[in-house]
């Protein structure tokens, strides 16, 4: 979902803690003592795959989760990143995230706009956005979560659904009915629908009325309650409320997917060493998911690198189709 939220927080448990963590022992005995020491002591840091002075890198993450949060997911990342790199992660105001969880989190706009302009060097961000970085001269992103051993790059696909008792048993059938989107600036919830739909005999606000949800969640809840006929929503929000038991998917419908999308993936700004480039993704590509990004991302246990043709020719179908459109709109006026 590109300018929606993809993930949605949870509540994982105990905090990430970026830095070295104390031995603790209990006492009892100067034997017991040093075997308990040697026991609860962390594993050495390995040694930085990078030698040479350590190199300093701006980072900020979407608005998916406040700072904390943000931290407890990704701060085993950030931990590696800076151990395996040599690299000194901050924030936009120098503040070095070994040293602190005040990472900056941005609004889209900003966060683009930031990336753009250099302020911002490494990044999270959602797919929808990714067009318009490579349009203004960014490199395309190097990462998006994965699974090692299969290659299966983490992915979800625009559905349109309706309930299943419903009367409608394929797309055609919902012209003349209303089907809920989430918001007029969101990608899979409005920009992809409006550049897919045609093509399946579904022309927004001509073959159906576009009624706004206000969120994929809320989409789905309407359709499942019957205040829609039928929602463009993700996919992979829609199986995590299912899972949640927030509905029960034997009550839904799926009259259609798209071909998948890309979720979050990671970027560089254009004006990164090519030396410091080469850190940040051979690093990231060695890194093993944390047990709470695990939970998160099931399935998913690491970064894989990215084909931009092949895993973004979704996405840049929906882009050039939404240019197109608005530049459309634009002549005739």
């Amino acid at each position: 979902m590109f300018c929606h939220v993809r993930t949605g927080a949870f509540l994982l448990g105990a905090t990430v803690i970026f830095g070295p963590v104390a031995a603790q022992t209990d006492g009892n005995s100067a034997t017991h003592n040093r075997a308990t020491a040697r026991a609860a002591a962390p594993a050495p840091a390995p040694a930085p795959s990078f030698g040479g002075p350590r190199e300093k890198l701006v980072v900020a993450m979407p608005k998916t989760y406040d700072k904390s949060e943000t931290m407890l997911v990704w701060g085993d990342y950030f931990n590696h990143l800076a151990r395996c790199g040599n690299i000194d992660l901050q924030n936009q105001q120098g503040e070095s995230l070994e040293r602190s969880t005040n990472i900056d989190t941005l609004g889209e706009k900003e966060l683009i706009g930031d990336l753009i302009a250099g302020k911002v060097q490494l990044a999270q961000v959602n797919p929808g956005l990714v067009p318009q970085l490579v349009a203004a001269g960014q490199p395309a992103p190097f990462g998006v979560p994965g699974n090692k051993a299969s290659g299966v790059r983490n992915s979800y696909k625009l559905i349109l659904i309706t309930r299943v008792d419903s009367p409608y048993k394929q797309p055609k059938d919902l012209v003349g009915a209303k089907i809920a989107h989430t918001t007029p600036t969101s990608n899979s919830g409005n920009l992809a629908p409006r550049a897919l739909f045609p093509a399946i005999g579904l022309v927004p606000d001509q073959n159906y009325e576009v009624v706004f949800s206000k969120g994929h969640e809320r989409s789905v809840t309407g359709v499942m309650h019957g205040f829609y006929p039928a929602a463009a929503v993700a996919s992979d929000l829609y199986q995590r409320m299912v899972v949640k038991g927030e509905v029960k998917g034997s009550s839904i419908r799926t009259l259609w997917e798209s071909p998948p999308f890309m979720t979050e993936t990671w970027t560089l700004g254009k004006d990164v060493s090519p030396d410091l480039q080469a850190r940040v993704k051979k690093c990231s590509y060695a890194y093993n998911f944390s047990p709470k990004l695990r939970q998160l991302l099931p399935g998913n246990d690491t970064f894989l690198p990215i084909n931009f043709d092949r895993d973004f020719a979704t996405v840049m179908e929906v882009y050039n189709k939404t240019q197109k459109a608005g530049a459309a709109k634009a002549a005739g006026k």
